[in-house]
């Protein structure tokens, strides 16, 4: 009877052993689940964001970059044609000094022939 008892015990205990055993697993079950829940509801979004974000924080920096340049190029560009056209000025300005300067050597040189 003792002997039964005893066995019947530890049938008992077997049985909530297993049964506990199948809690757990269906705990982690549901634990996975969650965990694909939250990855496809939470993470992949968020990277896709912080994609989105981190792509459109590249292209106005390159947008930046660009306008920089192009406002260098112009200011270069615009350095150089001033300096073309003062030189162009300069040149010509050298040309008529020296045709006037011709021009009064002629004249000093017929003055100096009539006298």
């Amino acid at each position: 009877n003792r002997s039964s008892d005893l066995e019947e015990k530890e049938e008992e205990m077997e049985i909530k052993v297993v049964e506990r055993k199948q809690q757990i697993n269906v705990q982690e079950q549901e634990i996975m689940r969650r965990e694909k829940e939250l990855e496809a509801q939470v993470k992949r979004p968020a990277q896709a964001e912080k994609f989105r974000l981190e792509t459109l924080a590249e292209a106005n920096r390159q947008r930046v970059i660009l306008e920089a340049d192009a406002h260098a190029e112009s200011i270069r560009l615009k350095g150089e044609a001033e300096a073309f056209a003062i030189e162009a000025k300069a040149k010509a300005e050298a040309e008529q000094m020296a045709k006037k300067a011709d021009a009064w050597k002629d004249y000093q040189d017929a003055a100096d022939r009539k006298s």
